[in-house]
């Protein structure tokens, strides 16, 4: 009996084996039932018949380093063309040597990203982060103040100008989606119908569309002294569109949740805004946490449309390297090379939501 005792304890106090763990995981998230085992193995069989191909192609047949006529010569991909035009696929046409402000200002974003991520119960003080990276983005590259040269924005052009048409759009439209939501969900007709119909046309309006559009009235509608300039126009005209997809999102979780919350609050004797800041917004938006980050990543990807009003975003930059004569034709490296910068985006973006949704679910089990 009490070998049995001492068998018992030994068990229970034994460490898991973290190999045997991860193991168990991968079998019951990928060979779980007979249609995930299947796709497993259609999967694998894939990778195992173009894998090797494929790693051919880009790397044992590339060429890294040298010019346009060597990577000719080689057959391969020319990776050389993406190390000649980095500044240029990156930064556009902003000169070479005030570099170092929009690498300031990326490495400021990328830090704010990893705290962001590493700490989501601090997304206020993360938040407040973004919109002074925004301020200080816009100073570094416009210059003009404290010895730096000034840069027309017709020059900014890659990476910071999608930042940054990014953090200005999303800090507008998200706001601007609560509001609709709220007064589509409102029982004062006066203020529901104008907000109901504009996230309907507005969402049915194609994006390219819209930001044309924004482009083009915005100055037929503003005093000449007071028209902003492309940038502004631009994140206005995709933050108006975003604006109606996050009212939307949210309208789904408002109405998913219970009515005694909101009835609740006003037992306690809250008035309507204080109901909406301490009840009913943060559950709203803490169930749509998803929505909100598919709707974000293709914002992302929405200000790949600025090349029509002369605006020269990352894909833009990067389709202007290819107006040199003596790299002609390496569009497939080009191409190759921007969507994995915009894949790495979205899926930082996509794991930024997931841990504060996961910090929220452990908030709410405790």
């Amino acid at each position: 009996m009490s070998g049995d005792l001492a068998t018992m304890d030994q068990e229970q106090h034994s460490p898991v084996r973290p190999g045997r763990t991860w193991f168990s995981k991968f079998r019951r998230n990928y060979f779980g039932t007979p249609i995930s085992s299947a796709i497993s193995i259609l999967l694998i069989a894939l990778v195992v018949a173009t894998g090797p191909a494929v790693l051919r192609w880009l790397v044992l047949d590339a060429t890294f380093t040298g010019t346009a006529a060597a990577c000719r010569e080689n057959g391969g991909p020319c990776w050389a063309f993406i190390g000649a035009k980095l500044n240029l696929i990156l930064f556009g046409a902003y000169p070479d040597e005030q570099l170092w402000r929009p690498v300031l200002f990326l490495s400021t974003v990328a830090a704010i990203g990893v705290y962001g991520y590493m700490f989501p119960r601090r997304q206020t003080k993360v938040l407040l982060a973004w919109l002074l990276s925004l301020l200080l983005g816009m100073a570094l590259m416009r210059g003009g103040f404290l010895g730096l040269a000034p840069v027309d924005n017709a020059r900014w052009g890659g990476l910071p100008v999608t930042i940054i048409v990014t953090i200005a759009g999303l800090a507008g439209a998200f706001p601007l989606g609560v509001l609709l939501m709220l007064g589509s969900a409102s029982k004062n007709i006066a203020i529901q119908i104008p907000c109901k119909a504009y996230i309907d046309v507005v969402r049915g309006i194609p994006a390219i569309t819209l930001v044309f559009m924004t482009f083009a009235i915005i100055p037929l509608l503003t005093p000449q002294e007071f028209i902003a300039d492309k940038l502004l126009r631009a994140s206005t005209g995709l933050m108006l569109l975003t604006a109606a997809y996050f009212a939307e999102a949210l309208r789904g979780a408002l109405e998913a949740l219970p009515k005694g919350q909101d009835e609740a609050g006003k037992s306690l004797g809250f008035r309507y805004w204080k109901r909406q800041r301490l009840i009913i917004l943060p559950q709203v938006i803490g169930n749509s946490l998803q929505p909100i980050a598919n709707i974000s990543i293709a914002f992302v990807k929405n200000t790949s449309l600025l090349i029509i009003i002369g605006l020269f975003d990352l894909l833009g930059a990067a389709r202007s390297s290819l107006f040199d004569g003596d790299w002609q034709g390496f569009y497939r490296e080009l191409y190759l090379f921007v969507g994995a910068i915009y894949l790495v985006i979205c899926l930082f973006m996509d794991a930024y939501v997931t841990s504060m949704e996961r910090e929220r679910k452990e908030r709410i089990s405790r």
